[in-house]
């Protein structure tokens, strides 16, 4: 079976000219990377190219059925380490130049199984946080997203009673929202005898892993909110 010239990487909506035909005011294409003799991945992200789905099932000799559910799936994949990204950053960024012994605390902490087993937390970090940047700056399938303590935004967290996250919202710009947001959130959090806290994060799913995680880790992601709007 021949090996494909392209791996296809996702589907976008910011190109809407084929790269093969030309075709304009397309609602999608699919972005597809070039493949080396062996099948393995031939360039960077400055060499992928944007094709309809049409031409792309040209390309790979496929149905057009199979690379849209190709391109979804590689999509989804690619938000999913997004995701990731996000979460890691949120968590250990303000950690980064902690002192070793709180950046282990940290680290172990949400990594038990590790503890004495020679990892070396600030190895560990620093990679974490190299892999998880690189992720978000890949610019394979759309333009680099935030990944700086810098584009952490505020997040409301309420839990209920028995622990669980009841709500999260982003915490508004205006000082009269964020009054009216914050008088609202206590009391629900006292309706639901729950608690309430405000956590830095780059997106709402990485708050609630902030939100859950231990104090020192929270007090650090303060510190880091706090360093960078003073």
């Amino acid at each position: 079976m021949p090996i494909p010239k392209w791996k296809i990487k996702g589907i976008v909506d910011d190109h809407d000219t084929c790269g093969c035909c030309g075709r304009r005011g397309l609602k999608r294409t699919v972005a597809m990377m070039p493949l080396d003799a062996d099948g393995n991945e031939d360039g960077t992200a400055e060499d992928v190219v944007y094709y309809g789905t049409s031409c792309a099932a040209t390309a790979l000799s496929w149905t057009q059925a199979k690379v849209t559910d190709t391109a979804r799936t590689a999509q989804a994949e690619r938000d999913q380490r997004d995701n990731w990204a996000r979460r890691i950053i949120s968590i250990y960024a303000p950690v980064e130049f902690a002192p070793v012994h709180d950046k282990a605390r940290v680290y172990y902490g949400r990594n038990q199984h590790q503890r004495d087993t020679g990892v070396k937390a600030t190895e560990k970090v620093a990679k974490l946080l190299t892999e998880a940047r690189a992720t978000l700056a890949d610019t394979t399938t759309g333009p680099a997203r935030p990944s700086r303590i810098e584009d952490f935004r505020r997040y409301v967290v309420i839990f209920n009673r028995d622990g669980g996250i009841s709500l999260v919202r982003r915490v508004p710009e205006e000082e009269a929202e964020r009054q009216e947001q914050a008088a609202a959130a206590q009391r629900r959090a006292e309706k639901i005898r729950g608690r309430l806290l405000v956590v830095a994060a780059l997106d709402a799913e990485a708050a609630r892993d902030v939100a859950y995680a231990d104090n020192l880790t929270r007090e650090w992601n303060t510190k880091a909110w706090q360093a960078t709007h003073a």
